[in-house]
């Protein structure tokens, strides 16, 4: 938790400028993809030693309200992975750190340019696989329908 506190108190002391906002956007998607590699870690493991947990866990990753997650997710992911290779590009080459600005234009420029498509794929993909479900779409999975084996 000293974490998040930490990036709260960090991001209210608005320092100004895009490496700031650089700073708080890679800290908020570095936890977003923490947390989600715990709930898949642990789910997966659901695989071996629970098969019918781990089959619940996965209708429940497909209702609606969390399956729209993903699309943030992936948004996490891409500017995670692009502005690390950024700040990894101007740890090596100090001299660039004078074009911080201009590299994070780049950055979030890349990261919409690619982010966009992928999520309007997701989200229409998504809306196929609610329609293909019919009135059961918004049905929370019930774990009473999945019993041990």
């Amino acid at each position: 938790m000293s974490t998040l506190a930490l990036t709260i108190r960090e991001s209210i002391r608005y320092r100004g400028r895009s490496g700031h906002w650089s700073w708080v956007a890679h800290r908020i998607s570095g936890l977003a993809i923490l947390l989600f590699l715990t709930i898949h870690v642990w789910d997966t493991a659901n695989a071996h030693f629970y098969p019918h947990l781990y089959e619940w866990f996965v209708d429940i990753f497909k209702w609606p309200p969390i399956a729209i997650g993903e699309i943030p997710l992936m948004a996490a992911v891409l500017y995670h992975a692009f502005n690390g290779i950024r700040i990894s590009i101007l740890d090596f080459k100090p001299e660039l750190w004078k074009h911080q600005q201009r590299s994070t234009q780049i950055t979030w420029g890349l990261f919409l340019i690619i982010f966009i498509p992928i999520a309007i794929v997701m989200f229409i993909t998504m809306i196929q696989h609610w329609q293909h479900m019919g009135d059961a779409w918004m049905q929370f999975p019930r774990l009473s329908d999945y019993p041990p084996r």
